[in-house]
Formats: structure tokens, sequence, C-alpha cells
């Protein structure tokens, strides 16, 4: 009898960062980061290591998001992934929202069981995957700082480590 073993590969979290990606909540501080493999990208997560960020001097700093309650809710997030075009991925630009707010773009979403201080974001799947070529760029954006809306009172900046999920 002849036995065959077969190895099947199963999706696992890769990182793609060797020194943490860092981003500012204002100026333009987006974290830039480039694959490392080719493929078609599931989801990713970005797992925090230092810093924080706030969209507000009066209210407490988040890792990944605006703690001002009374413009965007509880556990609103403004941590985006874009391609270098500075167009969203993750999450896509069909789930981000924009509050009633003078010149607010879309730029803010919630996950669940995901909060300001969770030690990581991670994203939905994707329903249509993005296919990631190696040595391409990713950014990551602070949604008010990505749309240039009411990021004047910003601060901070949050450093993480970058993992992907390949289809």
């Amino acid at each position: 009898m002849l036995f065959f073993q077969i190895n099947l590969i199963v999706g696992s979290w890769q990182k793609v960062n060797k020194e943490p990606v860092c981003f500012g909540a204002r100026n333009n501080k987006h974290g830039a980061f480039n694959i490392t493999k080719s493929g078609l990208l599931k989801t990713m997560k970005l797992v925090h290591k230092s810093g924080s960020v706030k969209c507000n001097l009066n209210y407490n700093a988040s890792y990944w998001g605006c703690t001002v309650v009374p413009y965007y809710g509880k556990n609103v997030l403004m941590t985006i992934i874009t391609n270098a075009k500075k167009e969203a991925i993750l999450p896509p630009a069909g789930k981000l929202k924009a509050n009633g707010r003078p010149n607010n773009a879309n730029h803010f979403y919630s996950l669940n069981g995901i909060t300001h201080t969770s030690p990581e974001l991670v994203f939905g799947n994707l329903t249509n995957k993005v296919s990631l070529s190696r040595n391409q760029e990713l950014q990551i954006w602070y949604g008010q700082d990505w749309m240039d809306c009411g990021e004047n009172d910003n601060t901070g900046e949050t450093c993480v480590d970058v993992y992907v999920w390949y289809a």
C-alpha cells in the first residue's frame, strides 16, 4: 500500500516590514511599506508597537481612530491602508463614512470587536481580493490626514508591524 503525504499550505499571517511603520495624524504623515511577495490580498492586520494619535487635544489618545464621541460615536477607527495613489484598499472605500460636519469626506469606519486601543487592528476579509505585486508600495493613513479634513488639531504618531494574509 502506498501512502501520499499532502502538505496543504494553509493561509497564515506574513509580516512585511522589518522596522516599525509609523504614521501621523496630520500634514501628510502617512507610513509607507513595500509588499514582500505577489499574491491576492485577503486581509491585513496592524499590530501596535508604540505611540498614539489624537484627533483633538482635549480628548483621549487612540492607536487607530478618534475618541471624540459627540462627532463620531464610540470606537470610530481612522486607520486606512491605501495604494501609492491614495486609493483605499482596507477598508474598501464603500465601507468608509463621513460625519455631518462641513467639508468632511468619507474617512472613518468601525469594526466589530476592535476598539481605539486594541493591540491589533484586524481588517475584515475583502469580498473582492486585491492583486498585490512584490515591492508594491502601500501606505497607512490617518483618515482625517488622508482626506485633509479636520486635521488642524490632530497630534501624535502610531508605529505598527504590518501583516498580510493572502487568498
